[in-house]
């Protein structure tokens, strides 16, 4: 500054807001992943003291829960139309998808630390889909139950146990049908195993008798086969439960 000049004004300073924050930390995430995410490397990913951070959110693991609820509005929700079962399968396509590609995301939900309100989208989306296609809130809810768990699992299974590759050396033998089977099942995607195994899990959920055939049997009306166990579910207040039922169409759902 030369003499009897003014000093130049200070820059503002950007305030630090929560999308900031988030963004930051995904790309800690998708740079270190979640052992290299902690409060104090964040904070200087945004250039601020960590008390600045702490301010906005409390600790990591809430930090985790606002990243998941960020990648799950990247779930697309397809509409339900006149087939809730395909509108299903895809939107846990769509999650799958997703998920699969933040390695994160997995180990987080194993230990609790990713349950957000965005991240609720799909089970919201689920749940109505099913009731308003006759399920009861009990089927509905195993259900919905069943496929989170399920994408858990097979995220999880695919890092730490992948499918077997076809055994070989001694005792091969002793296991005709796992040589027969494993190359077929090696040969598909991690997409295309999680669509399949979904697909039976769905086709058996969309055989069971809805909630509406339950109420007619518990008041005497008219009951096709299955009858005994509908009112007994009815009597309990539970939904019936019913085999998988696996149409030959299942495989050719598999993308």
């Amino acid at each position: 500054m030369r003499h009897g000049e003014a000093p130049a004004p200070e820059r503002p300073t950007q305030p630090l807001t929560r999308p900031h924050i988030v963004a930051a930390g995904l790309r800690l995430l998708e740079r270190e992943g979640a052992a290299g995410l902690s409060m104090r490397k964040l904070a200087g990913e945004l250039g601020k003291a960590p008390a600045a951070v702490y301010r906005h959110v409390s600790d990591k693991r809430e930090l985790m829960s606002l990243l998941f609820d960020e990648v799950s509005r990247r779930i697309v929700l397809p509409e339900v139309g006149d087939d809730p079962r395909t509108a299903v399968l895809e939107a846990a396509q769509s999650a799958h998808r997703v998920m699969e590609e933040h390695g994160w995301i997995a180990a987080g939900m194993l230990d609790g630390a990713l349950l957000g309100a965005t991240s609720m989208r799909l089970s919201e989306f689920i749940l109505d889909a099913l009731v308003r296609d006759g399920m009861s809130d009990a089927q509905a809810a195993r259900l919905d139950l069943a496929i989170w768990q399920y994408l858990v699992g097979h995220l999880v299974a695919v890092r730490a146990a992948p499918y077997p590759a076809v055994p070989g050396g001694d005792g091969a033998e002793d296991y005709p049908t796992v040589r027969r089977v494993a190359p077929l099942v090696a040969s598909m995607s991690d997409h295309e195993r999680f669509t399949a195994g979904l697909v039976v899990l769905l086709e058996g959920a969309f055989a069971e008798p809805r909630a509406g055939h339950v109420d007619t049997a518990a008041h005497g009306g008219a009951a096709g086969h299955g009858d005994t166990a509908s009112q007994g579910d009815a009597a309990t207040g539970e939904a019936p439960s019913a085999g998988p039922s696996v149409s030959p169409s299942g495989a050719d759902a598999v993308e």
